[in-house]
Parts: structure tokens; C-alpha cells; sequence
């Protein structure tokens, strides 16, 4: 990726060398999981769609690269139990919390999963941005910022609107890091929806 883009790494600091974290990261493009594995300073397992893993050679190469498969839009059990099982296992979990890649002008939105998995492990979000787009010998920036606790005030567990907003926070943060906070909306939707 270097001989073919001209990356820049900001923030390498604030990623945690040890213990689990979850990386949020926005999603425009396929190259981002990539640029994310390849410049990280740590090991990532993703969530990745299902369908990703029935194209030949591909599905392989992530299965090795340590994803694992969510159904996107069902609410999936098993990938929540994945993603919790990596994170207790003290490993860096690779999050797009939009879920889904959003091209253009497209509206942004944040499910709010990301917040719900950071609550239950107690795993901290590390909020990481791509900036730039993936022309040949292009800029692109990768800004990595300080990590976000999700927790409650008084020790209660969080409502679904209370995970949705700081999801919307989260990813608001992550959007203005990228360049692109312009075309957010909130969603109203509850978690596994």
C-alpha cells in the first residue's frame, strides 16, 4: 500500500499496546480493512459481512486474517458472542460502526452495537478515522484518536437511546477526524436493528 498510496499515521500513540479495545473506524471503501490491518499498531479481528466470506480466495484470505462472519441488519447473536469472546481474550476488535460501507454522498449513520459491545466488556473505543481517498499515489490520512469508556454515571446498565446517542457521538467524532461529518443523521433505531 505504501508503493501505491502516501500514508500518513496520526495518534499511533493513543492506541492501546496490550489488552482489549475495540477500533471504530468509518467505512468508504474496500481498501479500508486493508489500510486498517496493514498500519494499525496492533492485530485486528473483524466483524465482517457474511457474504464476504463465500467469494472465493477472499472469503479465505479473511477467515485467515482473523474475521469473523455478522449477518448484517438481524441482529446476529453469534456475531455479538464473537466480538465478545475476542475481547475478552484481551484482542483488538476491528469495528466499522456503520455497518456498511457508505459511498458518496450517502447519509451516515451509527449502529448502536459499537456502544453496546464497549458497555458489556468494558473494552475501551478507540475512534480512528480515514481520511483521503484510495486514487494512486493519493494522500490518505490515518488518525488514530484517544480512547473513548462507555459506562454509566451511576453504575446502571445503559438504555438502547443511551447507546444509540453515544454511538452517534462516537461516529460524529470519527466523521469531523475524516473530513466528512457533513451528511450525518441520527437514527432512532434500537439495538440489533
Amino acid at each position: 500500500m505504501r508503493l501505491i498510496f502516501r500514508i500518513k499515521i496520526h495518534g499511533r500513540e493513543n492506541c492501546p499496546n496490550e489488552g482489549a479495545v475495540i477500533v471504530a473506524i468509518n467505512h468508504k471503501s474496500f481498501w479500508d480493512a486493508v489500510l486498517i490491518a496493514g498500519f494499525m499498531p496492533r492485530q485486528l479481528t473483524f466483524m465482517a459481512k457474511k457474504e464476504l466470506f463465500d467469494v472465493p480466495l477472499l472469503g479465505a484470505i479473511i477467515q485467515w486474517a482473523g474475521a469473523f462472519p455478522v449477518a448484517r441488519g438481524t441482529g446476529d447473536i453469534g456475531a455479538i458472542k464473537a466480538a465478545l469472546s475476542a475481547l475478552k481474550a484481551g484482542k483488538a476488535l476491528g469495528i466499522f460502526p456503520e455497518g456498511t460501507r457508505i459511498k458518496g454522498n450517502q447519509p451516515h449513520s451509527a449502529k448502536a452495537g459499537v456502544a453496546f459491545i464497549a458497555e458489556k466488556t468494558g473494552a475501551p473505543i478507540l475512534p480512528v478515522a480515514i481520511r483521503g481517498g484510495y486514487r494512486i499515489f493519493s494522500k490518505i490520512d490515518l488518525f488514530i484518536e484517544a480512547p473513548v469508556y462507555v459506562k454509566s454515571e451511576d453504575g446502571k446498565r445503559l438504555s438502547s437511546e443511551q447507546l444509540q446517542a453515544i454511538s452517534d457521538d462516537l461516529m460524529l467524532k470519527i466523521l469531523h477526524l475524516a473530513g466528512t461529518d457533513s451528511n450525518y443523521i441520527k437514527e432512532s433505531h434500537t439495538l440489533g436493528h
